[in-house]
This record gives C-alpha cells, structure tokens and sequence, in this order.
C-alpha cells in the first residue's frame, strides 16, 4: 500500500519551494527574468568576477545550464564576461550598468515574494523558522 505523502516533512517541504518559485517567476516575469537568471544578477551584483561554474553552484543550476543562462544575460546587454589574467581559460562574469539596474528592480520585486513568506509567520519567529530550515538542510547535507 502506497503511504499518503501528504503529512511528510520532505514533501511539505518541496510544496513549500515549488509555490515559492512560482511565486519567484510571476514576479520577475514583468522584468523579462527567470529564478535563475535573478539569481545570477543577484549573485553578480554581490560579488563581481565569478565564474560559471560559481555562479551555478550558487544558483542550484548545472554549469552546463549557467553557461545558457550566461549567454541570454549577456546577450541582453546585463552581463559582460572576460578572461580571467591569472586562470587563462577562466571566464569571470560581471554586471554591466544595465545589469546592476536591472538587479536592483529584481531585487525589489523578489523581496515582495519574500514579505510574503515573512507575512505567514508571526515575527517573533521568523529567526526560529530561519533555524529551523537551516537545521534541516545541514541533516540532509550530512
């Protein structure tokens, strides 16, 4: 007999995360952006100068994938990349002008998605809940 998934940590857990990037995607849809293009500008507009295979480890992508999410950004005029002087072969990514304006408006646009989340917990626990799904990820990591 099939076990009813319903009440699973696990499961809630995706239910939780596939809501969330629908979410994610109606909200960056008006910008022309996908999850994983947001996530890169985010990314880029944290910290300049990274690496394909950073930028999709960071964005939960392959590298295969990022190099495709990395030639439509930079296609669009939002990211331009070079070689790197020390790694010759290296290519690093970073936002053009474009780009960081694009990532604020991105930004500003993921965090109403994230007031969202915030709103459906009492604010004296959302440390707890931060914790919690920190907690969680560290068992599954070890």
């Amino acid at each position: 007999m099939t076990k009813d998934m319903t009440p699973l940590l696990g499961y809630r857990l995706k239910l939780a995360q596939h809501a969330l990037h629908r979410r994610m995607e109606e909200a960056l849809r008006p910008l022309g952006l996908s999850p994983a293009q947001y996530a890169v500008l985010a990314e880029l507009n944290a910290r300049p100068d990274q690496t394909n295979a950073d930028l999709a480890e960071r964005a939960f992508i392959t590298p295969q994938s990022m190099q495709g999410v990395l030639t439509k950004l930079e296609g669009s005029g939002l990211v331009e990349r070079r070689q790197d002087a020390r790694h010759g072969r290296r290519q690093l990514a970073r936002l053009t002008g474009e780009g960081r304006l694009k990532a604020e408006a991105a930004n500003a646009a993921v965090m109403r998605v994230e007031d969202l989340l915030e709103a459906a917990v009492h604010p004296a626990c959302v440390q707890d809940a931060v914790d919690l799904m920190n907690r969680l990820h560290n068992a599954m990591c070890e």
